[in-house]
């Protein structure tokens, strides 16, 4: 008789567990789709304030509300964890012509989508450093190196997705130009620990191998 109820409470669990899993998949569907509606509203907003100050998108180029509606997707864009996918970054440069503007502003974005990376990058590094017992030497030397990462990391950059290009010609005939960059945060965080590990390992291989594991 005990058996029965033993088994009898263990496939009620098992439903109940189910059951949760099931309603948490649908909580974060409605989340995910509530948080997509409002980026795409947020964006269809910004796409018409940008046409009124006169922005267009080069030929080609998917529509400016189609651009930035993935733009703001990406940046909302979340893991199972809680974590966001995708660093991104804009910026806006004015040149004699739009490549030039366009070479400058995409230019300004990578260096501003470094200093994002080193940033998380650091607080990896801080987390590995505070659970490992290391010396205040070692610790010192690779903050240090760390810290003076970001032009590293900027020349290491990669995969970098464009997310928007639109641009506007100016009374004085310069062209104005807005770029925003995307990467993936898993990708970026890998290549800027390998860019930074190699700087390491030119002042020390143990600790250029111990901040590999960042990685593992």
């Amino acid at each position: 008789m005990m058996g029965f109820i033993v088994v009898g409470n263990l496939y009620a669990q098992d439903k109940a567990t189910k059951k949760d899993y099931k309603q948490i998949a649908k909580t974060d569907k409605v989340l995910n789709n509530e948080i997509k509606k409002k980026s795409i509203k947020e964006a269809r907003s910004e796409a018409k304030k940008l046409t009124k100050e006169g922005f267009k998108t080069p030929i080609g180029k998917l529509s400016l509300d189609k651009q930035l509606e993935n733009a703001w997707q990406k940046q909302v864009e979340m893991t199972p964890n809680g974590e966001p996918t995708w660093y991104v970054a804009s910026s806006r440069s004015i040149g004699g012509n739009q490549s030039a503007a366009f070479l400058q502003a995409t230019n300004a974005a990578k260096i501003e989508l470094a200093g994002q990376i080193q940033t998380r990058v650091s607080q990896l590094i801080e987390a590995k450093v505070a659970n490992d017992d290391m010396g205040q030497e070692e610790a010192a030397s690779l903050s240090s190196v760390v810290a003076a990462s970001k032009s590293v990391i900027s020349a290491n950059l990669g995969r970098v997705t464009p997310l928007v290009e639109v641009y506007k010609t100016l009374d004085n005939k310069n062209v104005e130009v807005m770029v925003t960059l995307g990467y993936s945060m898993e990708a970026a965080n890998q290549a800027a620990i390998d860019a930074i590990r190699k700087e390491l390992s030119k002042k020390s291989i143990e600790l250029a191998d111990e901040l590999g594991k960042l990685s593992k």
